[in-house]
């Protein structure tokens, strides 16, 4: 059995994809070459299941293939860790988070453009659901001692009691 650790995977090129994966995943063909096997494998599993989807995944999988296809390589690392640090957040507060992107989307557009144009309240959780801490990853996280409590202080030591004058002389 050969081993995996030096296995590599491969994925065909762009012409050697069927005319049909072709028409499916036409809006990454100008991306397929600069795209690692791992990935390329993924989508022609999705031109796979693609005939068997509903009308509407059909076309919201067109519509994301389009626009990322057209986003700058800044612009799609910045996708790819936004996606990475929403993976991470705990499972209980994605409905919270899901339905502040869901009333967002309602807004209209110069709503939207008001709301970009405020500067970022990045000190405050997102509507009081969702700790900053867990949108920013721990080691870009400053060190911050002014927000722990200082120590407790010390007791201070009993005041000693006082000397009587007649304890000092001898009692005759």
């Amino acid at each position: 059995m050969a081993p995996l650790a030096g296995a590599t995977t491969t994925a065909p090129g762009w012409g050697e994809l069927t005319p049909e994966q072709q028409r499916i995943l036409a809006p990454l063909e100008a991306e397929w070459p600069k795209m690692g096997p791992a990935r390329r494998n993924k989508w022609i599993g999705i031109a796979a299941r693609f005939p068997e989807m509903t009308q509407n995944d059909r076309d919201r999988i067109t519509r994301r293939m389009e626009t990322w296809s057209q986003l700058s390589p800044e612009e799609r690392k910045k996708a790819r860790d936004q996606y990475k640090r929403l993976q991470k957040l705990p499972t209980e507060q994605r409905p919270a988070l899901r339905q502040q992107w869901e009333a967002y989307k309602s807004l209209s557009d110069d709503e939207k453009d008001k709301l970009r144009s405020q500067p970022s309240t990045r000190t405050k959780s997102v509507r009081g659901q969702i700790p900053v801490e867990w949108l920013v990853p721990p080691y870009l996280r400053p060190y911050r001692t002014a927000l722990r409590p200082p120590p407790p202080q010390p007791e201070p030591p009993p005041q000693p009691k006082p000397v009587l004058p007649e304890a000092l002389y001898p009692r005759f």
